[in-house]
């Protein structure tokens, strides 16, 4: 049986270590949920441990939207990788995690394409750069008489 999104959620909460998991409550907790949802209290997050987390994060906001907060929480924090890894396993989106921006909607296969070709441009781009050539000639060297 796969994994759920709760539990790759879990997962990566876990991936966060006592300090990260410090830092990932604190930013949930100043958090603004889009349109309909709220943010989840700080009396609940204070001592809450990974399990409780995910807990607390699906019940406030389901599954789906979940991995969203999460993955967003994550970037905020500079854990690109993480959630990258966290879009990626879910198929909830996409995260750069150079630019540690989430691409709502776009499957794994979709970016990598976009990505290859716009690195492909580029690459052609800087080959068609030559370098400047020196218009100064050397002075010509005089032969005794």
């Amino acid at each position: 049986m796969g994994k759920t999104l709760r539990d790759h959620l879990f997962d990566t909460i876990r991936e966060l270590g006592k300090s990260g998991l410090k830092t990932f409550k604190d930013k949930l907790n100043n958090f603004q949920p889009k349109e309909g949802y709220n943010p989840i209290r700080w009396g609940e997050l204070e001592n809450a441990d990974a399990v409780e987390i995910t807990r607390l994060l699906v019940s406030y906001y389901k599954e789906d939207y979940a991995v969203e907060v999460a993955g967003k929480v994550l970037e905020d924090m500079d854990e690109k990788k993480l959630a990258h890894n966290l879009f990626q396993a879910t198929g909830k989106g996409v995260a750069d995690p150079t630019l540690g921006k989430h691409k709502p909607g776009l499957s794994s296969d979709e970016d990598s394409d976009s990505d290859l070709l716009r690195r492909l441009q580029a690459l052609k781009d800087d080959s068609n750069v030559t370098e400047p050539q020196n218009d100064v000639m050397a002075p010509a060297l005089e032969t005794p008489q």
